[in-house]
């Protein structure tokens, strides 16, 4: 079952935990919000859909974001 991944890039301080915590699901370059990784966006770059074998590494890094900004559901 796949999961769906969303970011709110506008209010990302691009602090790099996502990317540090699950560098398969989310990158960060610099100067730019939050990305999901080309592998698994789907319309755009702040959405994205994962399978159940990356979920717990999302959910790290959605525990790891200070503001709070990515969702799974």
């Amino acid at each position: 079952s796949m999961m769906k991944v969303s970011i709110k890039q506008e209010e990302c301080i691009l602090c790099g935990n996502c990317s540090s915590t699950c560098p398969e699901v989310f990158i960060v370059e610099p100067g730019e919000s939050s990305k999901v990784t080309k592998e698994y966006r789907t319309k755009n770059d702040s959405e994205g859909e994962v399978g159940d074998d990356l979920v717990d590494c999302v959910q790290s890094a959605v525990d790891s974001c200070p503001v709070n900004i990515i969702t799974l559901e």
